[in-house]
């Protein structure tokens, strides 16, 4: 009986501490700060007002879209201790209204033109901030790294076209 105790006592302290341990120190506000600050000092990375990191690796000469707008692009998604947490595969990308995805996807797609793919490291506050998402599989303040290459851009049905969505932003006309 005493030995159970202590198994149990043992099991219960180390499932009590779990969650202390549950991210990475790779992935600390700390390393994700430095992170941010020797990105911008590598070569051809751009650093926007906001904070938005890029490198641009391929230029396009298609369209920008719009913030209402569908994109249809490539990407891989990873955190700066380089594990992948999304992405699409070779030969399906994957398609979103720009209007609907974080705020540094929204602000480096419309910078950029079809056929461009670039380097994104987007600061926690233009990605998923103090939330994280994923059940914790993006930790809350992380820096975001994306391998992003817009292959095109659909616009926005008009008001009175089939599949017409009013942006909430757009005033109702009387």
């Amino acid at each position: 009986m005493n030995r159970f105790t202590a198994v149990l006592a043992v099991v219960m302290a180390l499932g009590c501490a779990a969650p202390a341990f549950a991210v990475d120190d790779a992935l600390s506000i700390e390393a994700n700060q430095n992170y941010l600050a020797e990105n911008a000092k590598k070569k051809g990375v751009i650093t926007r007002p906001s904070g938005l990191q890029f490198r641009i690796i391929q230029n396009g000469y298609g369209k920008r879209p719009a913030s209402t707008d569908s994109v249809t692009v490539y990407y891989t998604g990873t955190l700066i201790n380089k594990v992948i947490f999304d992405g699409t595969s070779p030969g399906l990308p994957a398609t979103f209204r720009l209007n609907s995805v974080i705020p540094g996807w929204i602000e480096a797609l419309q910078l950029m033109r079809e056929g461009d793919r670039w380097l994104l490291t987007i600061p926690p506050n233009l990605g998923y901030g103090v939330r994280g998402q994923g059940d914790g599989v993006i930790p809350p303040n992380q820096v975001l790294l994306f391998d992003i290459r817009l292959v095109s851009v659909t616009p926005a049905p008009k008001r009175g076209e089939k599949g017409y969505i009013p942006d909430p932003s757009e005033r109702q006309e009387q």
